[in-house]
Formats: structure tokens, C-alpha cells, sequence
């Protein structure tokens, strides 16, 4: 039985406490460490998970107030990587934490098939490490500073340090203590500017909230159905069934920008149908990390707290309950008057006029507005198409937009079918006909830009308009948006 062990200091990980124990105790090597605590030499170093809890609490003295909830969901990352997650998934992970398997943590995460990078480096901040030595004599761990997604110190606002002996360490078992592990050598997490620090303070808050609060686990598509609410309000989708996935992504996209997106190892490629902004709005049966939820909830400006205190799921029914007579008159009557001011205008156009009128009409009077909308034109299919004529006049406008992104003196974009499609309002006439319009189809084949292209390109441009001479090329490589 262990005769003493270090009492966690506030924020302090469960990691770090092992480690100043391993200090505290004069192990000359982590298995004599990993033999006083767990009474075996099996058990692996976990940072963010660890197992193997209630051993560690059964092998302490009985004077030892800790207990194996305290320690997970005070002193692990478990609220963190749980909150999104059901109650049977969430509770399965706690019990592998206290007395199960640890491999098997990450697995039942259901995040293997995501492509998220896991980083397990350890993170500190000098001005808390100072602070720390002040107040306690020694420096130590904060979970909050291990949190994937986090690039700063709340604290302080100011940058993450990665401590490199924990990236380059290859015993598995070995318990690094700050004090002795901050090098002048270590990196920052990454460099901050105005618009990083503004997004991770409410990143930051929101990770507080979580970890901080005792949220109820909610099921698999709740925070789907949260989402599609908010963007249902905010205009970026019609009803639960339709949104306007291309206004979405390309909105989301300019909210955060690529370099943030790509810090935090979520950037997506707007052509992908299958990036995971799309998929967490789609019904799904698989989970998201947590870096994803969370940027989606500052993305629509949702309250957490209130979000998680929702019971939005079992009470969605009530949202659409019949709506009386005055009601539907009145949205009636701004359809109709927009109908009158474009009585040659179809659907689509006075539909995004005024969304919000639309919107409600498709939900509670769609009857309705089915009978009150302009009737769509139907085309007789007697004129034949002159290909070769819409290959002509096709071919120069797209010659017109490649030459225009060529020749802009902006940041430079891609030259993909898909990016000039949408250019020239015509997206869809290229991808599913541009067989039959073989100049311009040779003319694409022949100025589409390969990915390593377009790359060095954009280092160019980077290297001509932005860096100085002289510059790290990590910093040319950051600024390109070039991992």
C-alpha cells in the first residue's frame, strides 16, 4: 500500500500527479512507479484516458480522500471526450477508465474512422508554470492546456508551449514531470493573432462549461436536430430534409477561415461531398469529435449550456403544432404580395426574397403554398440541343474565368471543373454534360490545376505578397494554407 500520494492541485491532470510521484517517491524507473501504484508493471502512461483508476485508488492509504469519480471526471478528459456522446457509450468508457481494458478506450470512442489527427503531446503555458512555482513550489500539468482544439492559455491569453521530451518519448510507461521536462527547445502549439484568440475564448468557455457543469448524455441525433434548427432560423436550410449545403460550407468556411480550420485539423474541401460539415447535419449513426461539435455551437452562436439542458429532441412535435387562422393569414399575405410584385418570377426566385416567410409556409401551410406558388415551366423536348453552338459559348466563358483566377492578384484558388462551374452560374451543365462539349472538356483537361500545383502556386504568391525575405518556411508553409 502506498503510504502517501500527491493531493491534485486544481485543473491539475491525473498524469501529471503520477508524475510528481514518480519524483516524490525516488523511483530511479517508471515500472517501480507503475509497482507502488497499480501493484503491476502493465499498465501504460494514459494522458488524456487513462485506465486502471480503481486500482490506483484501492492501492492508496485508507487516509486518501480520492476517489475513482473524482479522479475521472475531475482529473481526466473524459467530461470532454464524452459530452457528445449517449449514456450507454459514456458510461461503458467510465467503466473501461476505472477497471477495464484501456486499449479498448479509444475504439469505443467510435472515432476511428474519423480523420481527425489525435495529438497526445504534452502542452504548458511559461506564464502558468511561473505563476504555479509561486504558489506551490513546483510547476504541473493543466487539463485545460491538453484539450485538443485549445491553441492558448485562457488564463493569460497567451501561447501554448508543446513540451518535446513528450513527442519524442518511446517508453510508453514513463511518467514525465514538468519541472524537469520544459526545454528551450520546445515549440509553440501555435502562433496567435486576433482573430485565433477571439475564436478560442469562446472555444475555451465552452470546453469550461463542459467539464465544469454535470450535463445529462443525450442521444445519438440529438445535437443534429439542435443544428438543424439553428440553421433552419439562420436561412441556411429550408426544412429538416433540405439545406443549402454549398451557402453552408462556403459561410462556415469564411466565419473561421482555412488557416484556423486547419490548426485545428478540421479544414474540408467544399467539392467533398462527404467533408464532415455535411455529414454532422446529416442523420448519421457514427460519432464526431469534439472539435467539431464545438465549432459548430459557435458557428450558429448556440448556448451550450442552454443547448444541453434542451430536451429540443422530445418535444420537437410540439414545435409543429397547428398555427392558428390570424397566423397563417398574415404569412399568406406577404407571399401573395410578393407574388404580385414578380408575377413573372418563379418559386425560386421570391423564395429567397423572403426565406423566412417560405420556410414557415412549407412547414404549417404547404398545401397551401403548393397551390399559391408559380407553376413551373415545363419544356417541350421537340427543339433539340445545338451542342456544338453551347460548346462555343460555353468554352468562352470558361476561358474567361481561368484566365480571370490566373491573372487575379488575390490569394490564390484553385482552378478545379467544379470552382469555374460555379463561377459561371453553370456548375451543373459541366459535370454532368461536359461529354458533349468536347473543346471546352479538352480545354479543362487541359488548365485544371493538380493539388501539388495549385500548392506551389499559392507558396509563390505567399512568398511574393506576404512573407518577408528571410522567413521560416514553416511560416510560408502556414500562411500558403500547405500542410
Amino acid at each position: 500500500m502506498v503510504t502517501f500520494f500527491p493531493m491534485p492541485y486544481q485543473d491539475e491532470t491525473l498524469y501529471s500527479m503520477i508524475a510528481r510521484y514518480h519524483i516524490w517517491s525516488g523511483n530511479l524507473n517508471s515500472k517501480a512507479t507503475l509497482k507502488d501504484l497499480f501493484n503491476t508493471t502493465s499498465v501504460t502512461a494514459g494522458r488524456e484516458l487513462p485506465a486502471n483508476i480503481k486500482l490506483l485508488i484501492n492501492n492508496l492509504s485508507c487516509k486518501c480522500t480520492l476517489t475513482v469519480d473524482e479522479i475521472i471526471k475531475k482529473h481526466t478528459l473524459y467530461k470532454y471526450y464524452t459530452a457528445f456522446l449517449p449514456n450507454e457509450r459514456a458510461t461503458y468508457i467510465y467503466d473501461l477508465m476505472s477497471e477495464g481494458n484501456g486499449s479498448l478506450i479509444f475504439t469505443a470512442l467510435g472515432m476511428c474512422n474519423n480523420n481527425m489527427k489525435i495529438d497526445s503531446s504534452l502542452k504548458y503555458c511559461n506564464q502558468c508554470v511561473e505563476s504555479d512555482r509561486n504558489n506551490f513550489g513546483e510547476a504541473f500539468f493543466h487539463i485545460e492546456h491538453q484539450v485538443p482544439g485549445v491553441l492558448m492559455c485562457q488564463k493569460h491569453s497567451a501561447e501554448l508551449y508543446i513540451c518535446n521530451k513528450s513527442t519524442q518519448i518511446k517508453n510508453r510507461q514513463e511518467y514525465l514531470n514538468l519541472e524537469f521536462s520544459i526545454s528551450e527547445k520546445d515549440t509553440i502549439v501555435a502562433p496567435l493573432n486576433r482573430k485565433i484568440i477571439e475564436h478560442q475564448k469562446e472555444f475555451i468557455r465552452n470546453i469550461d462549461s463542459i467539464i465544469n457543469s454535470s450535463f445529462r448524455f443525450k442521444e445519438m441525433n440529438f445535437f443534429r436536430e439542435h443544428y438543424l434548427k439553428e440553421l433552419i432560423d439562420k436561412g441556411m436550410a429550408e426544412n429538416r430534409m433540405k439545406i443549402y449545403q454549398q451557402d453552408l460550407l462556403r459561410d462556415f468556411k469564411n466565419y473561421y477561415g482555412e488557416d484556423y480550420l486547419m490548426l485545428l485539423g478540421c479544414d474540408f474541401d467544399v467539392d467533398n461531398k462527404y467533408n464532415w460539415v455535411t455529414a454532422i447535419t446529416r442523420k448519421h449513426r457514427k460519432s464526431f469529435h469534439p472539435i467539431q461539435h464545438l465549432l459548430m455551437i459557435e458557428y450558429l452562436n448556440i448556448d451550450i449550456e442552454d443547448l444541453f439542458n434542451s430536451d429540443y429532441m422530445e418535444v420537437r412535435k410540439k414545435t409543429y403544432k397547428n398555427k392558428t387562422d390570424e397566423e397563417k393569414t398574415s404569412q399568406r399575405e406577404k407571399w401573395l404580395k410578393l407574388r404580385n410584385e414578380y408575377p413573372n418570377e418563379n418559386t425560386t426566385f421570391i423564395r429567397e426574397l423572403d426565406k423566412a416567410t417560405y420556410i414557415w409556409l412549407n412547414k404549417y401551410d404547404k398545401k397551401w403554398l403548393s397551390e399559391n406558388s408559380p407553376v413551373k415551366k415545363t419544356y417541350g423536348h421537340s427543339k433539340k440541343i445545338d451542342w456544338e453552338k453551347r460548346d462555343e459559348e460555353i468554352l468562352q466563358e470558361v476561358k474567361d474565368v481561368i484566365e480571370a483566377i490566373y491573372n487575379s492578384s488575390e490569394k490564390p484558388e484553385r482552378v478545379t471543373v467544379g470552382a469555374v462551374g460555379r463561377k459561371i452560374g453553370k456548375a451543373y451543365l459541366l459535370q454532368k454534360y461536359l461529354d458533349k462539349m468536347p473543346k471546352t472538356k479538352e480545354y479543362l483537361q487541359e488548365k485544371v490545376e493538380a493539388v501539388k500545383v495549385f500548392q506551389n502556386r499559392r507558396i509563390k504568391w505567399v512568398r511574393e505578397n506576404v512573407t518577408t525575405n528571410g522567413e521560416s518556411e514553416w511560416i510560408v508553409m502556414r500562411e500558403a494554407g500547405v500542410r
